[in-house]
């Protein structure tokens, strides 16, 4: 049996002031950001907050783990959290969820205190909605409104969180806390310990040499799966680790994959084959593009896809003949330049895909040859 962060929160009882916090304990935190809070609990939107074994309610079930991955093992992990001493008594406080189709914007976040001189600022990932992931691929040409929400986040906790600060997330939450760790004032800055990125996309150009960044670069920790897809995407990447998944390509993405060796992740040796061939793929064609192309051509995607007023992936899929079959309609009704545009768009991706091919065969071959 693969052991993940299920068995190790079931395993490890030492308390945070007994050992020290690790990058496992940071992909447990950036999970439970996932978890959606039900309104009708204020004392976790507050900064005193709650243990975090009070979030273990039945009732709470359905709504807690709507859109999780994997939401058995998800249950699971909050059963193993709410009662090990390592986890049960976090404060859980500052919980606050956004969602602004308008805006196209898609924002959570929760703050840990671990000790009284030790808290953990938590940012959601991506979640299942189509303004989530549009405001993903609006990040390949502009800054999107979630980042800068991020800062404003941090600066909060800040206030109401004495002693050091780590931060982290898992997928765009992880772009997040590097966001706002890089963009936050000095006085807030100074006091982060550690930023986490787990399998969190990588930033414009412009961004890593930015002197926020360069700043906080050294505190930087991104863990990647060894086929990663999201974690790779945009133009430039931070420095990182990679991991060892019991599963495979865009899969791996999934936290409860990664395989854990004692309080560490197993380490892998080298990006796969196909992660590197996604790679360079995706973001030659992200690089080939003008700011105004990345914009227009997202927006033509997102419009065709946005039909019949469905706001998940989820959703999408529970009448997906009635939405295919209107979102072919939608393409075919763009207006003829746009519809040119799109399409010319995807024939150079395509074109690129076939150019790299050869390099993914040859490194598949070398891979297997060696021991």
């Amino acid at each position: 049996m693969e052991y993940n962060i299920v068995n190790y929160a079931e395993e490890n009882m030492d308390t945070f002031a007994q050992r020290a916090f690790c990058p496992v304990d940071s992909l447990i935190l950036s999970w439970l950001s996932y978890l959606r809070i039900p309104g009708d609990a204020p004392e976790f939107r507050d900064w005193e907050g709650l243990p975090l074994s009070s979030l273990y309610r039945a009732e709470w079930f359905d709504k807690l783990f709507l859109g999780v991955w994997d939401p058995e093992s998800s249950r699971r992990l909050l059963t193993a959290l709410a009662a090990s001493p390592r986890f049960r008594n976090l404060r859980v406080m500052g919980y606050t969820e956004q969602m602004d189709p308008e805006a196209e914007k898609q924002f959570s976040a929760v703050t840990f205190r671990l000790t009284e001189e030790l808290s953990y600022v938590a940012f959601r990932g991506t979640d299942a909605s189509f303004v989530g992931w549009k405001e993903d691929f609006n990040m390949a040409f502009q800054t999107v409104p979630s980042q800068e929400t991020a800062v404003a986040y941090l600066a909060r906790a800040a206030l109401y969180c004495p002693g050091r600060l780590m931060t982290g997330g898992h997928s765009k939450g992880g772009n997040l806390a590097v966001y706002a760790a890089a963009c936050c004032d000095e006085a807030v800055q100074g006091r982060i310990l550690r930023i986490y990125s787990h399998d969190g996309p990588g930033f414009l150009a412009e961004m890593l040499t930015s002197p926020g960044f360069q700043a906080i670069a050294d505190r930087v920790e991104k863990t990647l799966p060894q086929s990663s897809v999201v974690g790779m995407l945009l133009e430039d990447q931070e420095s990182f680790q990679l991991v060892k998944s019991g599963r495979v390509s865009f899969w791996q993405h999934d936290p409860f994959s990664w395989q854990v060796e004692g309080d560490r992740f197993c380490p892998a040796d080298h990006l796969t084959a196909d992660a590197h061939y996604l790679d360079k793929t995706l973001n030659d064609w992200v690089r080939g593009l003008a700011q105004e192309e990345r914009e227009r051509f997202v927006d033509a995607l997102y419009g065709i896809l946005n039909v019949n007023e469905v706001t998940t992936f989820a959703q999408w899929q529970d009448q997906w003949q009635k939405n295919l079959s209107d979102t072919m309609k939608a393409a075919s009704q763009m207006d003829p330049d746009t519809r040119k545009f799109l399409g010319h768009t995807l024939k150079e991706l395509a074109a690129l895909s076939v150019k790299h091919f050869p390099e993914l065969w040859a490194k598949e071959e070398k891979e297997k040859k060696e021991p």
